[in-house]
């Protein structure tokens, strides 16, 4: 197994534990379900970017589930968001309901249109040697799908960077340290997992997964343990 997949393999182990963890402490409580759900997304992105790294069998999507990381992406996107409508607790977002409307369904179309043969993805190559993959998208609504994905996660800094203004003290520190973070996942997800792979290069894809690791394993700190000191 190359470094690249040993990597995917513990950020989406990382998650995957990261999400238990979480989900067990209940999830009426928003703050948890939505950061449970972010781990768990990030789980299933590392992972299905690892079995199309790593599978030499045609599955229904696509060298064992590669094409499952774009609906996992969107799944990662809106969760953010409205984790960053409810975290942190002291200060909640209103969102009118057709803003909502309009992000889930929006949402779940794009999730479902990679799986729909020959609309979304228009091929595919695998270097079994290598473990990289590459896959040619339809570009015109790849577009359409970046745009939804970066506009929802600027929706989510937007909020954090609203509620640090308002915050005090070591609350604003947090809140400004997540908003680093994030910042630094978009900028490695977009380009890796977004911008090359519009030009069918994927051999970059798996430092997305890894980027993310360190932002969520801070709100993991903020959520689990700053709770019980």
């Amino acid at each position: 197994m190359t470094i690249q997949n040993v990597i995917l393999l513990i950020a989406g182990v990382i998650n995957l534990i990261m999400s238990v963890i979480i989900f067990s402490r209940g999830i009426k409580n928003k703050v948890n379900l939505y950061f449970s759900l972010l781990t768990f997304f990030n789980f299933l992105w590392a992972i299905s970017l690892l079995l199309g790294r790593t599978t030499t069998i045609d599955f229904i999507w696509y060298e064992g589930g590669a094409i499952l990381a774009y609906s996992a992406a969107l799944g990662i996107a809106m969760s953010l968001y409205y984790f960053s409508v409810h975290f942190p607790a002291l200060i909640i977002k209103k969102v009118r309901p057709i803003y909502n409307y309009i992000i889930v369904i929006l949402g779940v179309i794009l999730s479902i249109v990679p799986y729909i043969n020959n609309v979304f993805i228009l091929g595919y190559n695998k270097d079994i040697i290598r473990q990289e993959y590459n896959l040619f998208v339809n570009k015109p609504i790849y577009i359409v799908y970046s745009i939804y994905f970066i506009s929802v996660v600027l929706l989510a800094v937007y909020n954090f960077y609203s509620k640090q203004k308002i915050l005090e003290g070591i609350f604003k520190k947090r809140i400004r340290i997540l908003l680093l973070t994030i910042i630094i996942g978009l900028v490695f997800g977009s380009y890796f997992d977004l911008f090359i792979c519009y030009f069918a290069n994927y051999e970059y894809s798996w430092l997305g997964p890894a980027s993310t690791v360190f932002m969520n394993t801070y709100v993991f700190y903020l959520i689990f343990y700053t709770k019980n000191k």
